[in-house]
């Protein structure tokens, strides 16, 4: 009965070490940089590495009429038709993978854009992205899940893409949220003290019922 409790005590530790091998990894890019009719580019460096569970994308934009609310702007300032329908955002992965955001004619709608705003992209949303464009949650055109069990090292690209000249479509951030699971690539994690005392009397304790159990010769 001894050895029964002090084996699952023992279990009970290092299954406590394997959750601190889970991981929310977040990075981010503040690079300010305007698409007008052309495919604005922004470098994400990840420099941790562990397999991917689940990835959400927060990119904070604007799409007015004409002219740029510029860097520190916060509301459009032109009145007439942003175009939404001009935007693409996509997310390109450090080997390649390609999942498309928003497409063409995604977000709709002939009314004045609203400003500056801040989407979450997120296969769990509960809403699918589309229509006006509006701050919140949503779901993208394309799973995000495509890089699930992946390696989240490398470098990430997202592209920003405006296709006609006009109603610039403005970028100020973004950051990508990793839940991973690091264990078999990161190095494995320092237990906490009282998380070791508890192995050490286990394994202690484990010995000592070996050999009371031994034969007296």
């Amino acid at each position: 009965m001894k050895l029964s409790i002090i084996r699952s005590a023992v279990s009970a530790v290092l299954f406590c070490f394997g959750l601190h091998a889970h991981a929310t990894v977040i990075v981010t890019d503040s690079t300010y940089g305007v698409a007008d009719g052309n495919i604005l580019l922004r470098n994400i460096d990840v420099t941790r590495h562990g397999d991917i569970q689940d990835l959400n994308v927060l990119i904070e934009f604007s799409k007015c009429d004409d002219p740029r609310i510029g860097a520190a702007g916060s509301a459009c300032i032109g009145t007439g038709n942003s175009f939404n329908s001009e935007m693409i955002f996509r997310l390109i992965g450090p080997k390649g993978t390609v999942v498309n955001l928003v497409n063409a004619g995604t977000y709709t709608g002939s009314r004045p854009g609203s400003g500056r705003i801040s989407v979450n992209f997120d296969d769990e949303a509960a809403t699918a992205v589309g229509g006006v464009a509006t701050a919140g949650s949503f779901r993208p055109v394309k799973q995000l899940s495509a890089f699930d069990a992946t390696d989240m090292f490398g470098t990430w690209t997202l592209q920003i893409q405006d296709l006609a000249v006009g109603d610039p479509l403005e970028y100020f951030s973004s950051h990508l949220e990793f839940n991973a699971n690091a264990a078999g690539t990161d190095p494995a994690p320092v237990p906490e003290p009282a998380s070791l005392g508890l192995l050490g009397l286990g394994l202690l304790g484990l010995s000592a019922a070996r050999r009371r159990k031994q034969p007296v010769s």
